[in-house]
């Protein structure tokens, strides 16, 4: 944990994962992986877990934001994942932006 009681990194590459009725994105981090779980009905808590050098950040989400997600991914840049070690709150967020800057 750090000492300002939350992680902020910049993420370059994911995965997305189909199957059956089953969909996460796989965000590769230096300090390990974050894995956004989409789902109906009732959110698990979010939760990280320490191994070794690495931690495992395992983030829920409902179902129908997955598009967004997708959206974000493809489009923006840079991103950066975001996880809060007090209330285990997380994200996925760009940097600030020009007003009016548009897309391409």
């Amino acid at each position: 944990m750090g000492k300002d009681n939350f992680q902020i990194e910049e993420f370059k590459t994911y995965k997305v994962f189909l199957f059956r009725d089953s969909y996460s994105i796989h965000i590769t981090l230096k300090s390990g992986k974050a894995i956004f779980r989409f789902v109906t009905g009732r959110l698990e808590n979010n939760k990280v877990t320490d191994a070794g050098n690495h931690r495992l950040y395992e983030v829920y989400q409902p179902k129908d934001s997955y598009a967004a997600f997708i959206d974000i991914l493809r489009n923006e840049k840079p991103l950066f994942f975001f996880f809060s070690d007090i209330d285990h709150s997380a994200y996925i967020t760009t940097s600030d932006e020009p007003v009016g800057e548009g897309e391409g």
